[in-house]
């Protein structure tokens, strides 16, 4: 078997307990995985990654962004390869990691791609998604350590690289992010409250023609636009739960609007808790 690669992989989990059971295996072309398990979760999904000797850390979920940043700062291998716990690497991938990473690895400040995305496959109740937005996918996952820093942002967070990005040919990742009405259920409302938290903090303001006019035009953009319909069932169910999710998104933010004037009209002298969010 080839030496391990000088890899770091990237891990969240909670409650993941079965999808780390079938992924973790598969790993073991990296010399190192870090594991950064919330305690509120399945305390299962910590022992099968301690069982697979990965490194395991504790910490409480605050966010997506803080959470890999606090992973990526154990990482200790000259490359860094960021997973979710519902992704798998097609077979064929491994060998084109050899390419980048063959060697002992960069230095800091070395010259060459700092990071380098890879295509992404994403998956819908079993079934790959060609359109909807989701087709010819490309995520940056493979990254220089020492180049490398996690945004803030509580979902959708992005990992910023100090350097040039390339595409990795001949690899490639299967998402499997919603294999259950369960799985889209739950994510369906945590998107959306993280969406409308994050319009909060940088100030931003909806009113009912956001709530009206926003989760038809998802909906729109998705299905007839991006070819949706040709997803089939799939593809329909699929953009009409992405402008559910905007639905929720704007809703909640257009009430927290009122929510502010209300304390701010009460207060007369703008005092209230809210008094310190940004104008429209």
């Amino acid at each position: 078997m080839p030496d391990p690669l000088p890899i770091s992989v990237l891990l969240l989990a909670r409650d993941e307990t079965r999808r780390l059971e079938a992924l973790l295996p598969a790993l073991d072309f990296a010399r190192e995985v870090v594991v950064v398990w919330d305690p509120r979760g399945d305390p299962r999904a910590r022992a099968v990654a301690e069982r697979a000797r990965a490194r395991v850390f504790e910490r409480r979920f605050d966010g997506f962004g803080p959470q890999r940043q606090f992973a990526l700062a154990r990482c200790s291998e000259p490359w860094v390869l960021w997973l979710d716990a519902d992704e798998r690497l097609t077979p064929d991938s491994v060998e084109a990691l050899r390419r980048p990473c063959g060697g002992a690895g960069p230095l800091p400040g070395a010259t060459g791609p700092a990071g380098f995305e890879l295509p992404r496959r994403g998956w819908f109740l079993g079934t790959p998604i060609r359109f909807c937005g989701w087709g010819g996918e490309r995520v940056l996952r493979l990254f220089q350590r020492a180049r490398a820093r996690f945004d803030g942002a509580p979902v959708h967070e992005r990992v910023i690289v100090d350097g040039p990005v390339a595409v990795l040919e001949g690899a490639r990742i299967e998402h499997d992010s919603y294999a259950t009405w369960a799985d889209c259920r739950e994510k369906l409302v945590r998107y959306a409250a993280a969406g409308a938290e994050r319009a909060r903090r940088e100030g931003r303001r909806a009113g009912a023609l956001d709530v009206i006019l926003r989760p038809p035009l998802r909906f729109f953009r998705m299905y007839v636009l991006q070819l949706g319909f040709l997803d089939g069932a799939h593809g329909l169910v699929l953009c009409a739960l992405a402008a559910a999710q905007v639905f929720l998104k704007y809703a909640e933010v257009w009430e927290g609007n009122r929510t502010q004037r209300r304390c701010g009209s009460g207060s007369g002298s703008g005092s209230g808790p809210d008094s310190g969010a940004a104008p429209a």
